[in-house]
């Protein structure tokens, strides 16, 4: 284990170190050329520059009741230089060191380097050291930054949290979301408060906790901060998996009576056959808080919002856990290559919760699939945005069209066997996952060429116009027809079904695959034993196909990617 730093307050800020070199004249001068009057040569600095780095540790020290943080962050060189610079965007900070020493700094509005004038070979490491003050502050309506916020009976929690490309709102860090880190975190804090972060948890006193995560590394995004709260009490929900897993919960959010620990130590089990041993140590923690998304996966700590309970019910905590749990493997041991394959991350997790739904909880796979549908009415961007918007701006319209056309269209066109074992051959045994490894992946192991449908679904600007169904029924003596013509988005292809449906609950489905017939189809069928009432566009939800006529599907008042506190946004 690392020491955890101490808190270094008061400290001024080294604004350089001062290089002369000077020339002196030595000897008489007499011209003789032995060098005896020469100047002496310069010092060799080694290389100059900015270095190549990869943020490898950091250590976090921070005072709850004044904000103020000293922080060390390790770098492995990885391009020859004197400067290292990293993402940062918070108040200037102080005694700001480089390898131990006073350092020249500069900081712009998003970056920080510091030089000293010796550099540093590939594979070399430097350290810097900065004690900054933590803004009060958080990204729009967000808790990602630093926030106090109330429950519903007055408990505050204090949230130091991290997202996709954030980190450098509060210390300098390497802000890239593919890269892996070990941390340690000290935390000084009044006493009566539980403090919990990633990694092995300890409390030194009652106003001390130490988290120290030394596993395989992991992204800065969602491991590094805390969750601090007065209000926990523990209660130890058992073994899933190999995980020993505690519920954190405060009186009266009936969190606790809304998880069924024999139905989630299933799904962490399979989780575990399917993708690998759960990576972080032997301890699962479920932290229930006012949050404001539904639920955050730190590794080995899910965050849950306290209002999933009271006010959505028992679908809502399940699945949202399992979402939680899946993220382990798919977002925290492998992670985005790239801040706009964030699609990726949450389409799995939604999937992986669906798989194991489907055969343990049909009634919860048949929501969550209707859920995706559902909020893909009125995205306003594709899972891939070609005008890369600010992640904040777009990142609610990945949750609904991402598993389905990630995952749920492509099982239905090959095999959920085949889809798993793409999601198998790329889970752990790679660290950084890009949109491309994984639709190579996909293709690879259901056989299907993705090369068009992912033109198609995947990859775009501006508002994706989702395929639009027109179906007819023309009932004949013996023989039927099912003319199906895809009048907007015909480039969008997949596999689904219709279902004729008679007056008494009768139904007959009709498979219909645009994906290989075309967009304009005309299928012939044995006429039903019964007069067709009712024509029904994809019933199960296999793919995002909206009918063309009549009422528009209605988009959900509440996102499942945020917590029912929040308010809708258009």
């Amino acid at each position: 284990m690392r020491a955890a730093p101490l808190i270094r307050l008061g400290l001024r800020l080294g604004l350089g170190l001062g290089l002369g070199l000077g020339l002196a004249a030595c000897g008489g001068g007499d011209g003789d050329g032995d060098g005896s009057d020469a100047a002496p040569d310069a010092p060799d600095l080694g290389p100059q520059g900015v270095v190549g780095r990869r943020v490898t540790h950091y250590d976090l020290a921070i005072d709850l009741s004044t904000r103020a943080a000293h922080v060390t962050v390790t770098a492995a060189v990885t391009a020859a230089g004197n400067c290292l610079a990293l993402d940062y965007k918070g108040a200037a900070p102080t005694a700001v060191r480089l390898d131990g020493e006073d350092a020249t700094v500069t900081v712009t509005a998003d970056t920080l380097t510091a030089c000293r004038p010796h550099g540093h070979a590939v594979d070399e490491t430097m350290t810097l050291d900065a004690d900054v003050t933590i803004a009060l502050s958080t990204l729009s309506a967000s808790q990602v930054g630093y926030s106090v916020t109330a429950d519903r009976v007055g408990n505050p929690l204090t949230y130091l949290l991290d997202w996709v490309g954030e980190c450098s709102r509060f210390v300098p860090c390497d802000a890239r979301p593919g890269v892996f880190a070990t941390y340690t975190t000290h935390i000084t804090h009044p006493a009566g408060l539980a403090v919990k972060c990633s990694g092995v948890v300890t409390d030194p006193s009652p106003t001390e906790t130490v988290c120290d995560f030394e596993y395989a590394g992991g992204p800065a995004y969602s491991t590094l901060g805390f969750v601090a709260y007065p209000a926990w009490t523990a209660q130890p929900l058992g073994t899933w998996g190999s995980a020993s897993v505690t519920l954190y919960d405060r009186a009266g959010s009936r969190t606790a009576a809304e998880i069924d620990s024999a139905y989630h130590a299933g799904f962490l089990a399979w989780m575990e056959s399917t993708f690998g041993a759960y990576p972080y140590g032997s301890d699962l923690r479920v932290l229930v808080a006012p949050t404001y998304w539904s639920g955050f996966e730190h590794p080995g700590n899910i965050v849950l919002d306290d209002a999933l309970a009271p006010l959505a019910g028992t679908y809502d905590v399940a699945h949202t856990l399992d979402h939680e749990m899946a993220h382990q493997w798919a977002g925290d041991e492998t992670t985005l290559a790239d801040t706009y394959d964030f699609v990726w991350k949450e389409a799995m997790a939604e999937y992986l919760a669906f798989a194991y739904e489907a055969d343990a909880k049909p009634a919860f796979a048949a929501s969550t699939a209707d859920a995706w549908k559902r909020n893909s009415v009125g995205g306003g961007f594709f899972p891939v945005p070609g005008e890369r918007p600010a992640l904040f701006t777009y990142y609610g319209a990945v949750y609904g069209p991402g598993p389905l056309i990630l995952f749920r269209q492509l099982e239905v066109l090959s095999s959920r066997a085949q889809v798993i074992a793409a999601l198998q051959s790329v889970l752990g045994s790679e660290r950084t996952l890009s949109m491309e490894q994984l639709v190579a992946a996909l293709a690879a192991h259901t056989g299907l060429d993705l090369g068009a449908y992912a033109a198609a679904w995947i990859y775009g600007s501006g508002t994706p116009a989702w395929p639009h169904v027109r179906t007819t029924f023309t009932a004949g003596p013996t023989t039927s027809t099912l003319a199906v013509t895809l009048t907007l988005g015909a480039e969008r292809r997949c596999k689904f079904h219709v279902a004729l449906r008679g007056a008494a609950g009768e139904e007959t489905l009709v498979a219909v695959d645009t994906f290989r017939d075309g967009p304009t189809q005309m299928i012939s069928m044995p006429t039903p034993a019964y007069a067709v009432t009712a024509i029904v566009l994809d019933p199960a939800d296999e793919c995002l196909v909206l009918a063309a006529t009549g009422p528009p599907l209605a988009r959900p008042t509440r996102r499942p990617w945020l917590s029912p506190r929040v308010v809708d946004r258009p």
